[in-house]
């Protein structure tokens, strides 16, 4: 609506009267104008603080979700590992017999690596700005949101300190282990023999029997977490559908790739012995290499196990689909390593070994049909030299997660 005020005519000559109307219809209008003015403008504000007030409620809500599923991951894997630990003790006279990666995993279930860690990122976000909590302008939801994170430490404490949830085969002992097994120290050797020992030694059935009193344990805290979770959803009045579209949007950035785009050689490193080159040819095959970079005491240097897989690609919408073929290459490279003459056997039985296993593993995983067509979202950020190629993935629980890799284009 067009709202038009009189203005004054100060060309003229006023009477007393009219100039006092004239003086009072310009104070109206000057008010009015105030009024729409700041009124607008802190109706935009308010709106803007409760905006970032959501923003906010929803990224304390995804962190509980995912620490949520974090527990459940952890219940499963307490269940499969103890499962397995289970199925070796019961075949200790024929433990030879028992595949590596089995064997492996038992092993890393009794050992302690590190301590246990929760991501507090999120935690820190929100407590770094006054403001933060004044959006949100909601004590109940506040209150809920400090809870959590309260408990999250205090569970994080519990399972480093707790007798009941620390392995039994520290660092230490893991050391010692290998000294005893000198010179080779290559744990294919004598795993089997070492976890036949281990494995009835009292703090090790110790751990195995409160192995389901774990899975419960984070499965209820699991429970808890969503209680908080669903709470807050309801307290703000943020549907699971706002969630998703949140989600979604702190996952994904650039544009979709094009056909033309993903042309050339790209690299990721996903950690300092792990190292991924693609390249993508105008034919539209492609070629995968895998490079493991290990490193040991029975040599000098690093040791480079280099797998090698081809295929053909496609663009699909924006997703990019790699179907893989059968043939599979894994070679060694001891380029970048030395040994002394007198473990020049051990090493190289080491290395035939492994090369063997992550042949034979590599097969193993080729048999997956996921793999003759395997889609993975594709986008590309404005310069054109940063790619991501994300997969979402649903646990045995239904629960979904995005998985992403990140590559770089290898300049020419």
């Amino acid at each position: 609506m067009n709202v038009k005020f009189k203005m004054p005519k100060f060309g003229r000559v006023l009477t007393g009267k009219g100039f006092l109307k004239e003086l009072g219809l310009t104070i109206l209008a000057t008010t009015i104008s105030i009024i729409l003015t700041f009124g607008t403008a802190h109706l935009i504000e308010q709106k803007q603080k409760k905006n970032a007030g959501r923003q906010t409620a929803m990224m304390v809500i995804h962190d509980i979700d995912e620490n949520v599923q974090l527990m459940r991951d952890k219940a499963k894997l307490e269940v499969d590992n103890f499962e397995l630990a289970q199925y070796v003790l019961s075949h200790l006279d024929s433990i030879n017999t028992i595949s590596f990666d089995t064997l492996n995993t038992v092993f890393d279930f009794i050992c302690r690596m590190e301590d246990f860690k929760m991501q507090d990122s999120k935690e820190k976000i929100f407590h770094s700005s006054p403001d933060s909590w004044k959006n949100i302008d909601n004590p109940q939801f506040i209150d809920v949101a400090q809870s959590f994170f309260y408990e999250r430490r205090y569970y994080q404490d519990i399972f480093n300190s707790d007798y009941r949830f620390i392995e039994p085969f520290d660092k230490e002992q893991q050391y010692q282990m290998y000294l005893e097994h000198a010179p080779t120290y290559n744990i294919l050797d004598f795993l089997p023999e070492f976890l036949k020992g281990k494995l009835q030694d009292n703090k090790v059935q110790f751990f195995l029997m409160y192995s389901p009193m774990r899975s419960r344990t984070y499965n209820a805290i699991a429970d808890e977490w969503k209680q908080m979770s669903d709470q807050c959803k309801f307290i703000m009045g943020i549907t699971d559908e706002e969630m998703e579209e949140y989600v979604k949007a702190t996952k994904r950035f650039g544009r979709p790739v094009r056909k033309g785009d993903i042309i050339g050689k790209w690299t990721a490193a996903s950690s300092k012995d792990k190292t991924e080159e693609m390249e993508f040819m105008r034919d539209q095959t492609f070629t995968h290499t895998i490079t493991l970079k290990v490193v040991n005491p029975f040599y000098s240097g690093r040791l480079l196990f280099v797998t090698t897989i081809g295929g053909t690609w496609t663009i699909e919408g924006d997703s990019l689909v790699r179907c893989y073929s059968s043939d599979i290459k894994v070679t060694s490279d001891k380029s970048q390593m030395t040994c002394k003459p007198e473990m020049k056997d051990s090493v190289d039985s080491y290395i035939s070994n492994n090369e063997r296993m992550n042949k034979e593993q590599w097969e193993k995983d080729m048999n997956n049909p996921i793999l003759s067509h395997f889609a993975t979202s594709a986008y590309m950020d404005d310069s054109r030299d940063k790619l991501e190629l994300g997969k979402t993935q649903t646990n045995d629980e239904g629960k979904e997660t995005f998985v992403a890799t990140y590559m770089t284009r290898v300049k020419k």
